[in-house]
């Protein structure tokens, strides 16, 4: 599970790596046939370029230093 403070990358973009600063939970917006589905978890995401992007867990992987 990715915690602040832990080094990470975009699956998409490896070498786009930055650090975790803030988890986030937030309402889905896809409904299901029983109601609405569970919240999802938001990692905002400080890059060493010093962009700041908000990515859901899926798209994020451990960098290994």
């Amino acid at each position: 599970m990715l915690k602040v403070g832990d080094r990470v990358f975009p699956i998409m973009n490896m070498s786009a790596t930055g650090t975790i600063i803030e988890v986030k939970m937030e309402n889905a917006k896809t409904w299901m046939v029983g109601g609405a589905s569970s919240k999802v978890r938001k990692l905002v995401v400080k890059h060493d370029n010093s962009d700041v992007l908000i990515y859901t867990s899926n798209d994020l992987m451990r960098l290994d230093d």
